[in-house]
């Protein structure tokens, strides 16, 4: 089952926005628009406005594509920072919808640089801990709206801020586990089966479960990929063998290739858990009707036992199967008699035994139709049962 994200509350008290340790490093540089940028922050953090910062907006997109200053840390450092203050303000947010965007993608930039002399990782932390509940909170406000593919830009972007504080032995402040199920529940709801699959994969490594093993087993079948969800599948069931969920993902692999005879184990696990389990009791009656095992009477048996545990539940169209699967034994049978009365003679002796197969093939039909009618109340749109239940009605007269 796929967990909806939350919104997140945001701790201030740990939290410290400046810019101090920025004065130390800018006196130093030689690069105007660097100079620019830093300007424009510390006028905007000492009583200034968003002008400021949009001033600064433009000095960091030149330095970020300026050869003299693209590879300098310090470009990234302001860059990031000043595009987290626009985040946070809340006349420049709406304008710059890309803030919390280029914000991670400067401070990336900045570890991947890796300038030796750069020190001031705690200074990006700061910036980063509001800037990550802040998107992550924009990120829920997106999946509400049922923007998903918006809300998934926004949780792998956090997650993308997290990966660089914990590559800098900083603190994060939203968990990954959070950040993983919104970004898969966001993917999935989006159609983007790889942007999924890649988020469960790594929520599996941190919290294996069997919620997690049967979402990614779905998410590879959903994707045509069959090998690999039922490598997933085999690997949370060793892990998780009494798993009802898994044991029934395990079963669809088996039901898919009609392979019954192959699925009873899993069936019987299955019922070893949940007796009451209708659609295993009624699997197990298609297994009985395969020819590999084929027992009519026990097949009878256990869609009967489907039906009886269904009655206590809310009636749905699903419970129609065990009384339309009954009614076709029922009707073969009549069937398999109509064909050896067809090939009978016209002696006295014939017809008295001709007489007597068509009371037989007509008793197993009135057998049918109540089980058939009994389908049709459940299920009155399903065109195989209406046929069927039309052609009984039509044989017996009705």
């Amino acid at each position: 089952m796929i967990q909806k994200p939350t919104k997140l509350k945001l701790n201030m008290k740990n939290i410290f926005l400046s810019l101090t340790i920025l004065a130390a490093t800018v006196a130093s540089a030689q690069d105007g628009n660097n100079i620019c940028a830093w300007n424009a922050m510390n006028n905007y953090n000492t009583g200034g406005g968003p002008s400021d910062l949009e001033k600064g907006i433009k000095c960091t997109d030149e330095a970020a594509v300026n050869p003299a200053t693209s590879e300098k840390s310090k470009t990234w450092f302001y860059r990031g920072q000043l595009y987290s203050l626009v985040f946070r303000d809340t006349v420049l947010n709406k304008q710059y919808g890309n803030a919390a965007f280029e914000a991670s993608k400067a401070f990336k930039k900045l570890m991947d640089i890796n300038d030796p002399k750069f020190k001031d990782w705690a200074e990006v932390a700061n910036s980063l801990a509001p800037i990550t509940i802040g998107a992550f909170n924009a990120g829920y406000d997106q999946y509400i709206a049922r923007n998903y593919a918006g809300a998934y830009q926004y949780f792998s972007t956090v997650k993308e801020m997290n990966n660089v504080l914990k590559a800098k032995n900083q603190k994060t402040y939203v968990q990954d586990t959070t950040i993983l199920k919104s970004a898969g529940a966001a993917a999935t709801e989006a159609g983007n089966i790889d942007g999924a699959i890649q988020a469960y994969k790594e929520l599996l490594t941190l919290i294996p479960s069997p919620a997690v093993y049967s979402t990614l087993v779905r998410l590879y079948n959903k994707q045509n990929n069959g090998a690999e969800a039922l490598k997933i599948c085999e690997e949370g069931l060793a892990k998780y063998p009494k798993n009802q969920d898994l044991i029934i993902e395990r079963l669809n692999f088996f039901l898919v290739e009609q392979k019954y005879v192959e699925g009873v184990s899993y069936l019987n696990s299955l019922l070893a858990l949940d007796p009451t389990n209708g659609e295993a009791l009624f699997i197990k009656g298609l297994a009985y009707e395969n020819e590999k095992m084929f027992n009519e009477d026990s097949a009878i048996v256990y869609y009967n036992k489907s039906i009886e545990v269904n009655k206590a539940k809310k009636p749905e169209p699903a419970h129609a199967k065990p009384y339309n699967n009954i009614a076709a034994i029922y009707v073969k049978k009549s069937n398999n008699l109509l064909e050896q009365m067809n090939k009978l003679g016209t002696t006295a002796a014939e017809q008295k035994k001709y007489d007597a197969m068509d009371a037989e093939q007509k008793q197993w039909l009135q057998k049918a139709f109540p089980y058939l009618e009994q389908a049709t109340k459940l299920h009155p749109d399903d065109p195989q049962i209406k046929k069927n239940y039309t052609n009984v009605k039509l044989k017996l007269g009705l």
